[in-house]
């Protein structure tokens, strides 16, 4: 190197990439309040023009109604003792319908990532069976297992099952092969290449289907409540738009929306706690 290039690197010094700056607990409450201030925002807009629509004779509250009527039947729900047994149930068709979707799903999953020559036997009856109509199934469904809350958690287990099934079975088969293919190199056995490769590898699409398949249960479980119950929000939903009762309709509609947001939010936080070790890996700089 010339005396000349090492004056200017003397002069100059090393360079050094500034560090990124980590963001503190001020700056995290910051940013969740200006999200939080924008939703509340846009839910402002969209009641404000709501309100405005049916004020100016754009649209008819006999069939839209109005925000103030939808809560004021929405309090009258709420504080109905005969409206929380009908929650109850619903709550349990889901649930029910959510844990057997997602352990048969699962497992499902896991053995036709493992096993090509029964993957490739049971692929066109999966589609086949995935492809059927289960909401038009739903009175078969209860002719086969009453009107009781079976035929509900059947008809809405048949929804999330396959939503789970082919989350997880993408996502187990969409792994590095790079990472796969080092992993075995250093040695490890079928079981850790599982456990400790496929597995984490797979829960970020595992996580996208058990919010698709909350959503699928409960739309499953109404739905069925609808064609025929004894009790269930649905029964709630039915008896309402038979009597044109526009507003108790939507007030059991944000029921169920403010259940399922809540339901989400527990997964969401599930999913940030188990997936931490990803944060930021999608994140790329300006």
């Amino acid at each position: 190197m010339s005396h000349t290039s090492t004056q200017a690197l003397s002069a100059t010094g090393p360079t050094h990439t500034p560090a990124e700056k980590q963001p503190t607990a001020m700056d995290y409450c910051r940013k969740k309040g200006a999200l939080l201030a924008k939703r509340i925002l846009l839910f402002a807009v969209f009641i404000a023009l709501w309100d405005m629509a049916v004020r100016t004779g754009m649209a008819d509250a006999a069939f839209i109604s109005t925000p103030l009527m939808v809560l004021n039947a929405f309090m009258k729900l709420v504080t109905d003792a005969a409206f929380w047994p009908h929650l109850y149930t619903s709550f349990i068709e889901v649930g029910a319908a959510f844990a057997l979707s997602v352990v048969f799903g699962v497992l499902a999953a896991i053995l036709l990532d493992r096993n090509e020559a029964v993957n490739e036997v049971v692929a066109p009856y999966i589609a086949a069976f995935n492809s059927m109509p289960r909401i038009a199934l739903g009175p078969i469904f209860i002719l086969w297992f009453g009107i009781g809350i079976s035929s509900k958690i059947v008809l809405a287990t048949s929804l999330g099952f396959f939503i789970i099934l082919m989350s997880t079975y993408a996502g187990l088969r969409n792994v590095d092969r790079d990472m796969l293919l080092m992993s075995r190199l250093y040695g490890a056995s079928n079981a850790k290449l599982f456990w400790f490769v496929r597995l984490p590898w797979a829960l970020p699409s595992v996580f996208a289907g058990l919010k698709l398949t909350l959503i699928y249960c409960m739309s499953g479980a109404v739905i069925g409540e609808m064609i025929a119950a004894q009790s269930g929000l649905g029964l709630l939903l039915q008896t309402y738009s038979g009597q044109f009762d526009i507003a108790s309709v939507l007030a059991v509609m944000l029921i169920l929306i403010i259940v399922v947001v809540i339901l989400t939010a527990i997964i969401d936080a599930a999913e940030r706690r188990l997936l931490s070790w990803s944060k930021g890996s999608t994140n790329i700089p300006g």
